[in-house]
């Protein structure tokens, strides 16, 4: 007898109509002491199939429901497992913010992406771009920064090191200060304001904590003090 399985709180079953109409032919087809089409064993609760139709069947409910989680309920009849959602998202998985992820909702929320904004009348192509035009004096240096986006953006700016202080509107401001900080989530808030895919990104994040945890944790703005940034903001929206 071949059967198939799902253990507690981890399960891929959606379809009630589907595996009702299953556990009442499995246990009522045949009435000769046959075995129960459910059986529990230990952590684990066992889905007996016993011909090629049942089979076929479930396997259907799992590949319609991947990484899904349900909830096994009481019902009038028996039971019923009741769908909770994504994995992910029941779970609170944290997600780990970085312009690398393969999920592009998640590049989107990252300061890297390509997401145009304006700040005080002026154009950025991203938040890196306005990050990294920072550590500029020159106008002319200020505004080519302001252009770039992804790894150029990061790149480029590399280029000029770090000084004592950073330059915003020709006020000098304490680089590393919560005075820097703050231009970062100036930035980052004109940006989900803005970009209507970024801010949409942010918001289907939903509770899940976020994180950023680059290879080299930045010395002038910390990963943790950036997710802060952003979940504080999402909160905002989810509020709003």
């Amino acid at each position: 007898m071949s059967c198939l399985s799902w253990r507690k709180g981890i399960e891929k079953f959606e379809d009630w109509n589907y595996f009702y109409n299953i556990a009442v032919i499995g246990i009522n087809k045949d009435n000769n002491n046959r075995d129960m089409f459910l059986e529990e064993k230990d952590d684990v609760i066992l889905i007996r199939f016993e011909n090629q139709i049942e089979k076929q069947i479930l396997e259907r409910i799992i590949n319609n429901n991947n990484q899904l989680i349900f909830q096994l309920q009481k019902d009038k009849e028996g039971i019923c497992l009741t769908k909770l959602g994504q994995a992910n998202h029941v779970c609170n998985v944290p997600i780990n913010v970085l312009y690398s992820n393969e999920d592009f909702s998640v590049k989107l929320i990252s300061n890297l992406a390509h997401t145009p904004f304006r700040l005080n009348d002026k154009k950025y192509e991203s938040v890196e771009g306005f990050w990294q035009s920072l550590k500029f004096q020159q106008e002319n240096d200020k505004n080519e920064i302001a252009k770039l986006h992804g790894k150029e953006a990061k790149k480029t700016g590399s280029r000029q090191n770090y000084h004592k202080n950073i330059y915003f509107e020709r006020k000098r401001i304490k680089t590393g200060s919560s005075e820097h900080w703050n231009l970062m989530e100036k930035a980052c808030r004109a940006k989900f304001s803005q970009h209507i895919e970024a801010q949409q990104a942010l918001v289907n994040t939903g509770n899940r904590p976020l994180y950023h945890r680059p290879s080299k944790d930045s010395t002038t703005i910390p990963g943790a003090i950036m997710a802060e940034i952003w979940m504080k903001i999402r909160e905002e929206l989810l509020n709003d």
